[in-house]
């Protein structure tokens, strides 16, 4: 046997110098700006599933304020306890106090060695106490940062960076093996239990970021974390709960569920109908609603609330989008890892194609699906207004007509400068152009791109670019069921491109009172008023006569070269959307003179 591979040794060559890392402390603090702030309960957590997987393979994992600290000093430290395998003070040296290092197998698809360090060392200046018993001997190291900013191990008084330690603050649950990571936070008496800033449910926040993050644990390793840990010690609002991942939950709670393969994205997608009556209030799991990658048992990217609804949208999921989830299973694994900071996922390097994932999951809907939305989307109120309003456009089409000319062999026009767009003006007949002296006619001439120079500049063959489509139309409201609370909360409408579809808020206030201000006007004429009454009608049919021509502008501006779809985009989102509708003499004026011919000139 070779002897440079014993104990997992590299060969030394001499003639090679290896690269090294010359401030550690600033690279350390560098990976942890790209972690979540919560990313180090992720990291502690594998590690303890790992370690665990290494022993029997069944075992338990505990997040919990650190008892005998707690009874000693009176300080809340948080901690994780796992019954896996442990390790020798010497191992912990080995593979705490090296940053790229991990005593499970290094893989881009596994364990990178630097999770649990990037995450948490940083948060934690004052230190993370490692406390692991083997074969029920006991061992202690102290990881934090020191007086010069450089993270490292203590050194105890026997001169090694580890020491041994007796069973006094060892965990009950911990009999022969098993391992105690202890948070002590930014200064001693910073109280690590409570949640950092602005996080979800902070007083549970530890089981509902444990049960984001997971989709499932290993069956034979149960995971619990403390719930109520600003209560004092054995009081019966603080205990721990159990923490299962998100698939339990999702298969207890569904009214229908599936998965179907992607052929062109060689990915599985997994969805879930959730039942109308569950209770999205505990705070315990991630609301329906939510889009996420899945990859080995975790959730990446997850979007939620708006931006799941969003998403989901994208994905043809258009209506009952608050009662949906959708994760994306990549199934081409040997090209699929993580971020560094475990973040997000990459396919070769390359972000995920979550429109890609969208146009398909659009193609192959499942028929439950199809068949949810069309129970919800009937609720929906559909335009009956189109026939008037598709008239009173007819009668300013031209003005739609932002169009521009596409060469194209088989257009029925002919121009002579198709890549106008390449820099500026062509140069005028008789104009050389040479040496940038001022000459008339010489005005930038196809600077824009080289190949420019190469284009044909006469008659070539092109079509007109002009093909507004008007979007159909759907109001909503949460009294039918049609919207989520979330959904478009406080905003007018939400153009959904890839159905070509506009959802109008019926509850936007601006709509809401501009219906209240003719119905006090009508009030004495009978069936005016009320939901469904002449003046709702007529009020919808001009406040969505303008959502329509603004999104049909829009469109028009991109097709004619000047505007990206990206930039498109930001003409017809919420917010665009809503600002289209502010505006309210012009409307007020039109909804008057259309009650006027309806329902009698005020007098």
């Amino acid at each position: 046997m070779n002897k440079h591979k014993i104990a997992g040794l590299q060969p030394v060559n001499p003639d090679f110098s290896p690269m090294q890392v010359a401030n550690m402390a600033f690279l350390i603090d560098r990976l942890h700006q790209d972690c979540s702030p919560l990313q180090f309960l992720r990291e502690l957590t594998c590690n303890s599933i790992e370690s665990i997987l290494r022993g029997s393979g069944s075992g338990v994992i505990r997040w919990n304020v650190e008892e005998k600290r707690e009874a000693l000093t009176g300080e809340q430290k948080l901690c994780i306890i796992d019954t896996g395998i442990g390790m020798t003070g010497d191992e912990m040296v080995k593979y705490i106090n090296h940053l790229s290092s991990s005593i499970s197998l290094q893989s881009t698809s596994g364990n990178f060695g630097v999770g649990a360090k990037i995450s948490a060392a940083p948060a934690n200046p004052e230190g993370l106490v490692y406390l692991s018993w083997v074969d029920g001997q006991g061992y202690m190291i102290h990881l934090h940062r020191d007086a010069n900013g450089q993270y490292g191990l203590q050194r105890f008084p026997s001169g090694e960076f580890w020491t041994r330690i007796t069973d006094d603050p060892k965990p009950d649950i911990i009999k022969q093996h098993g391992t105690m990571v202890v948070l002590l936070g930014k200064h001693s008496t910073h109280n690590t239990a409570e949640p950092p800033g602005n996080v979800r449910m902070p007083r549970k926040w530890i089981v509902r970021y444990l049960n984001s993050r997971f989709f499932r644990f290993p069956e034979d390793v149960k995971v619990s974390a403390v719930e109520g840990w600003e209560n004092p010690p054995r009081d019966q609002h603080r205990f721990l709960r159990t923490v299962t991942g998100m698939a339990p939950w999702l298969e207890a709670n569904s009214q229908e569920r599936g998965s179907f393969k992607m052929p062109l994205s060689d990915a599985t997608a997994f969805w879930y109908i959730m039942k109308d009556d569950i209770d999205t209030d505990s705070g315990h799991f991630t609301p329906p609603g939510q889009v996420a990658a899945l990859y080995h048992d975790e959730l990446y990217e997850i979007v939620m609330s708006n931006a799941g609804y969003a998403r989901l949208q994208s994905f043809g999921v258009i209506f009952g989008c608050e009662r949906v989830v959708v994760y994306i299973h990549p199934d081409n694994e040997s090209a699929v890892t993580a971020n560094t900071a475990r973040t997000a996922l990459l396919i070769e390097g390359e972000q995920l194609d979550w429109a890609a994932y969208a146009a398909e999951f659009r193609d192959y809907m499942p028929q439950e699906l199809a068949t949810f939305q069309d129970q919800i989307g009937h609720k929906a109120k559909s335009s009956d207004h189109r026939a008037a309003i598709r008239e009173r456009l007819k009668a300013i089409k031209e003005l739609f007509n932002f169009g521009r000319y596409r060469p194209n062999p088989k257009g029925l026009h002919a121009i002579s400068h198709p890549n106008s767009n390449a820099g500026g003006e062509p140069l005028e007949k008789g104009g050389e152009g040479g040496g940038g002296s001022g000459t008339p006619g010489a005005k930038g001439g196809r600077q824009g791109d080289l190949y420019a120079l190469f284009t044909a500049e006469e008659g070539t063959q092109a079509e007109f670019i002009n093909q507004n489509t008007e979007p159909e139309v759907a109001w909503v409201s949460i009294g039918d069921g049609s919207r989520a609370k979330e959904e478009m909360d406080d905003r007018a409408a939400n153009y959904i491109y890839n159905s070509n579809l506009i959802k109008v808020n019926a509850d936007f206030r601006v709509v809401t009172d501009m219906v209240e201000r003719w119905e006090q006007r009508y009030a004495n004429v009978p069936g005016a008023a009320g939901p469904g009454g002449a003046i709702e009608q007529v009020v919808r049919e001009w406040f969505e006569q303008q959502l329509i021509e603004t999104v049909m502008s829009a469109h028009a501006l991109r097709k004619g070269g000047k505007w990206s779809t990206e930039e498109a985009c930001r003409l017809w989102d919420e917010n665009a959307l809503t600002a289209a509708v502010l505006p309210r003499y012009h409307i007020d004026v039109s909804i008057k003179r259309t009650l006027g011919q309806k329902l009698g000139t005020l007098k």
